[in-house]
């Protein structure tokens, strides 16, 4: 097939032909642009497609589902990997509009920031420093779901995914040249679990309890009321944050309130307190407060360093700083905070009792294992010199 620019495939013949012939590649780019503002789910406006030398675009508002099909069979093929950029956003796209994730993925920001192009580096960053492509000026506040689009816009779509395979391919002898390609898998695996996009009410919900405290009857309150919120912004479609924020349920669930004139007392809550979706507020706070004792569910335990872990955590977390200045990459790629806490209640003798323990991802072990173990067994220390932190071991610190 010769390259199509400014063209929408827009009819299931011409996407079935494409589908043939991507069925023959080992890699393809991938993108999606939506619209997202006033809605409660994503508009999917448009689908770019790229291998090495050919790209299309493809319109889902003229396709349905069962014309969609032998593409989104290329998706899911586990034998052709998929490359997108900062993935989650055109997954849950997929997810929303078809039941489907691509996969297998590298997601190139995400190699990028192993290779050490910085955190969360953008594609026109990215494209620049691996090939000295420049890409044209961002419609990123368009209006995808337009017809007809203007050239300009179409062009736009298309650079996105025009030089992806080639970008992935420069950025995997990177990651091979630093033994961490499989690292760079294992994060981007994250974007191809399917609960992830199944329903936010239970991490809405945990979230919360990180930031707030809840016994267990606030939080079947809570629970109920995210449910409740979803419900509604699924019926009307519109975004969440136009019914309640995250911090007015939390308060709501704190209060329970029974009666429509106790809504007034919530600021932020945008939903009058004599309507009808007032009243299913107020039922789904009373269907938890029915909730028997002995059925309710403890809030999740929110892991907090005790009295005497906390200065032992600052200097875990600057151990950790500094390991990931050595290695280039952002501190959230080696551990987060659960994590330090949990490393630091524990017991290593060794870096395999330390993966085995399986806290952190293969890879990362690999990277930073040895180090860890070192540090937390008094081993490996840290110091200041000329305004720098240096490790140095329990030797270099006796006076």
């Amino acid at each position: 097939m010769t390259r199509v620019r400014h063209k929408l495939i827009q009819d299931k013949d011409h996407l079935a032909e494409l589908a043939v012939h991507l069925s023959s590649c080992s890699t393809i780019a991938l993108d999606t642009e939506f619209v997202r503002e006033k809605t409660y789910l994503p508009q999917l406006g448009l689908i770019q497609i790229a291998d090495r030398d050919d790209a299309w675009i493809v319109d889902p508002l003229a396709l349905d589902v069962e014309a969609m099909a032998p593409l989104l069979e290329i998706f899911v093929n586990p034998n052709i990997l998929k490359v997108i950029h900062s993935a989650e956003q055109d997954q849950i796209c997929l997810y929303h509009g078809y039941g489907i994730v691509a996969n297998p993925l590298f997601d190139t920001a995400i190699g990028a920031a192993l290779c050490g192009f910085g955190d969360q580096v953008g594609l026109s960053n990215l494209l620049k420093k691996t090939l000295d492509v420049d890409l044209p000026k961002s419609h990123t506040r368009a209006n995808w779901v337009l017809r007809p689009l203007p050239k300009t816009m179409m062009a736009y779509a298309l650079s996105d995914v025009d030089h992806l395979v080639e970008a992935a391919e420069v950025l995997m002898l990177k990651l091979d040249s630093r033994e961490r390609r499989q690292w760079a898998f294992e994060l981007s695996a994250r974007w191809v679990d399917l609960d992830r996009y199944a329903s936010e009410v239970l991490t809405i919900s945990e979230r919360l309890v990180g930031k707030h405290t809840f016994t267990p009857r606030s939080y079947a309150v809570l629970c109920h009321l995210v449910q409740w919120r979803e419900d509604c912004a699924r019926a009307k479609n519109i975004p969440r944050k136009w019914i309640a924020d995250d911090q007015v349920l939390a308060k709501l669930a704190s209060v329970a309130p029974r009666k429509e004139e106790e809504l007034t007392h919530f600021r932020g809550l945008k939903v009058k307190s004599d309507s009808h979706t007032a009243v299913e507020l107020l039922t789904a706070v009373q269907r938890a407060l029915d909730i028997p004792e002995e059925e309710l569910v403890k809030p999740p335990i929110r892991l907090e360093p005790r009295p005497h872990e906390g200065p032992a955590m600052s200097v875990l977390r600057c151990f950790i700083n500094l390991l990931a200045h050595e290695q280039g990459v952002a501190p959230r790629f080696l551990a987060d905070g659960d994590t330090l806490l949990k490393l630091l209640r524990s017991e290593f003798s060794h870096v395999e009792e330390l993966k085995q323990a399986a806290l952190l991802p293969v890879a990362v072990v690999d990277q930073i294992g040895k180090d860890l173990v070192g540090v937390l067994n008094g081993q490996i220390g840290l110091r200041l010199e000329q305004g720098q932190a240096q490790r140095c071991t329990c030797e270099q610190h006796k006076l």
